[in-house]
């Protein structure tokens, strides 16, 4: 189990981060992670960026739906066409995008945790160029994963391996709870408390209000400097309008991340949109923040 956790570790690790709002960060000695992922995650925070501004009636329907379509097409053309797969839509079109991104690398690591890591490498496989796997053979291996924690609760690397392997399916719910499960083990573990507010959000419709910033709060006080949690703080900010307080969280990345860098200037487009909303607001405090 061991071997498989630290080859999803491994293999989430590559390129530059892209800051802006709940990035899938590999645990501990991992600091980087694939584009892929990167943009997947940048694409669930701009969601949830784009549903603030239509509760704040700054986008009409129209133009909510015209912008998530446009977010979706780029994330699209941004997917290597080495990871692209041909799974099915179950769970709406963002998830197709996770699948398409997040199924090679969580295959290669469940077959290490429960199947037949030889497969992987099958002359068949190769001369494809494919994984030869089909979506319901990727959920056939989690639910295998699943039923070997049932067995095996304490070992807490099985249970984030788990949790990933649901949030990469879209099971945003049952990905909380491995997630929670983990907690049992490393509850003071920053990267961990962020995974595990991020799918709680993700859960409740991408709102980050409620236990999610609880949890955040808690992986902060773990970690103050946690990039994760950090820009999830900014996003729950923003979503109660509050966009003082989401320029602040945002403003403690841009230290943290390679100035002029990808990450650096999607925080700083975020925080620039948080002013000019908080601009328009009553008290101003935002043009202020600064």
């Amino acid at each position: 189990m061991m071997i498989a956790f630290w080859t999803v570790s491994a293999l989430f690790t590559a390129g530059a981060l892209l800051f802006v709002l709940p990035p899938l960060l590999a645990r501990h000695e991992a600091s980087r992670v694939s584009r892929g992922e990167t943009n997947v995650a940048i694409y669930r925070d701009q969601l949830r960026e784009l549903d603030a501004d239509l509760a704040a009636g700054v986008l009409s329907a129209e133009q909510h739906e015209k912008a998530q379509r446009e977010l979706e097409a780029r994330v699209i053309e941004d997917v290597p066409a080495d990871v692209a797969t041909a799974a099915p839509v179950r769970h709406g079109r963002g998830a197709a995008i996770v699948m398409s991104v997040a199924v090679p690398v969580l295959i290669f690591a469940l077959y290490f945790a429960v199947g037949n890591p030889q497969a992987l490498f099958s002359a068949q496989a190769v001369e494809r160029g494919e994984h030869g796997m089909t979506a319901q053979q990727v959920e056939a291996l989690v639910e295998r994963l699943a039923a070997r924690m049932k067995a095996n609760p304490a070992d807490a690397e099985g249970w984030i391996l788990l949790g990933r392997s649901y949030g990469a399916l879209g099971r945003f719910t049952q990905a909380a709870q491995a997630y929670s499960n983990a907690l049992a083990h490393l509850p003071r573990d920053a990267e961990l408390l962020a995974d595990y507010a991020d799918m709680l959000a993700m859960a409740q419709g991408r709102r980050l209000q409620g236990e999610p910033e609880r949890i955040i709060a808690r992986a902060l006080a773990a970690d103050p400097n946690n990039l994760k949690a950090l820009s999830l703080a900014g996003s729950a900010a923003f979503e109660k309008k509050a966009y003082t307080d989401a320029i602040r969280y945002w403003d403690r990345i841009l230290p943290l991340v390679p100035p002029g860098s990808d990450g650096a200037q999607a925080i700083q487009a975020s925080i620039t949109e948080a002013r000019k909303l908080g601009g328009a607001a009553p008290d101003g405090r935002a043009t202020r923040a600064r």
